[in-house]
């Protein structure tokens, strides 16, 4: 099967979870398939970047969108009603592109991944899927009531027009999907029951890495330092929980980007480290992987491979509700920074509850997220009427 495969950022490296969500999808589906990329830019990237989608792909067609075509889309949405996120990756010369590359293509099937690059396959006469990934809609309407002021105003008007957009688009595709049931739950429109629930996986290689004896930090966090749920996690660790900890606690921060918010937080028990080649090496460095959150959607690939690497886990109901690992014997749950210290100094103390969830957390992961499983499932919907 000819599969043409849209993304609205090209899927390397892989610091984002979209674009490890892609990168993976991409690299099993093409032991059974033809997989032609073409990924929405505004940069270069790096010939070895090149290389490593050429390596699982039949193609890859970048189509570069300037600044002054982004801003442009900025303005059309404000008189149309076209959410912002969607107008900021759509432009009518790309979308010229991308109706040249099918037309020589002509592929079987196209999986567009995110509504935001849904405005490119409205009138392609192709049979067609959308990966949600996660409700967005939901997760705006949500980050307005954090934020404060302007930018609360901005973000429900957004939610306002998102959610409308998410429900006007499942009637312009054949197929969609999305990571986890709980997304899938915060949909109400009618087509949402039909929505195929494809989870996130782990690649074989990420288990094959060697643990360290004795880990130089006690707690590690590690994500895209420059997105704002991380970066409120990471704010909340450490202003709220690490001061209820002993003063010899260890932390480290890793991930690419970190914010100036991020790197305010370093101090002697604080490390910021950025961005390292092999992210193993940093999960490997902590003992506890510690996520308080309670904004996100979707599925968290951060606590996905830190379990998979037998590092124990520390997150909320909301995060686990997505992955559905066992409390108590996969993973530990906690929804204040009283529970989160208490969960912390528990593992720390206590070597065998510690050895069991290491042990338990990556046989779950291993045997429940799997990317070749994951191609399964897109197959056959590809393949479905």
């Amino acid at each position: 099967m000819k599969i043409i495969f849209l993304t609205s950022r090209f899927p390397y490296p892989l610091e984002k979870g979209d674009k490890l969500r892609a990168y993976y999808q991409i690299e099993a589906l093409s032991h059974e398939h033809e997989v032609h990329l073409i990924s929405i830019t505004d940069t270069d990237h790096d010939k070895q970047h090149l290389e490593k989608l050429r390596q699982i792909t039949t193609s890859v067609h970048l189509i570069r969108i300037t600044p002054l075509e982004r801003y442009l889309g900025l303005i059309r949405a404000v008189a149309s009603g076209l959410p912002f996120q969607i107008a900021w990756f759509y432009s009518p010369k790309s979308d010229e592109l991308i109706q040249q590359i099918c037309q020589e293509i002509q592929p079987d099937h196209i999986f567009c991944q995110l509504p935001r690059m849904a405005e490119y396959c409205t009138t392609l006469p192709h049979k067609k899927t959308l990966d949600y990934m996660d409700s967005f809609g939901i997760g705006m309407q949500k980050r307005s009531s954090v934020v404060k002021g302007l930018m609360s105003a901005l973000y429900k008007k957004e939610a306002v027009r998102m959610i409308r957009y998410e429900a006007l688009i499942a009637k312009r595709f054949d197929h969609l999907t999305i990571i986890s049931q709980q997304d899938k739950e915060q949909f109400s429109f009618g087509e949402a029951e039909s929505i195929h629930v494809v989870p996130n996986g782990i690649s074989p290689a990420f288990f094959d890495f060697p643990k360290v004896n004795e880990p130089e930090y006690d707690v590690i966090f590690v994500g895209n330092m420059g997105y704002l749920p991380n970066i409120e996690t990471v704010e909340f660790l450490i202003n709220d929980i690490l001061p209820l900890l002993p003063d010899k606690t260890k932390v480290i921060i890793a991930g690419a980007n970190p914010s100036p918010r991020v790197k305010k937080l370093s101090s002697a028990q604080v490390i910021v480290s950025g961005w390292v080649d092999d992210i193993r090496t940093s999960y490997v460095s902590g003992r506890i992987f510690v996520a308080p959150m309670w904004s996100g959607t979707g599925q968290q690939n951060k606590i996905l491979e830190a379990m998979a690497l037998g590092i124990p886990c520390i997150t909320t109901q909301l995060v686990n509700n997505a992955i559905g690992a066992q409390q108590g014997k996969e993973i530990l749950i906690a929804e204040s920074a009283t529970e989160f210290a208490n969960a912390i100094q528990l593992l720390l103390k206590d070597q065998a509850l510690y050895h069991t969830i290491s042990t338990q957390s990556s046989k779950f992961v291993q045997q429940k997220f799997d990317w070749k499983q994951n191609a399964t499932i897109l197959s056959s919907i590809f393949a479905s009427n």
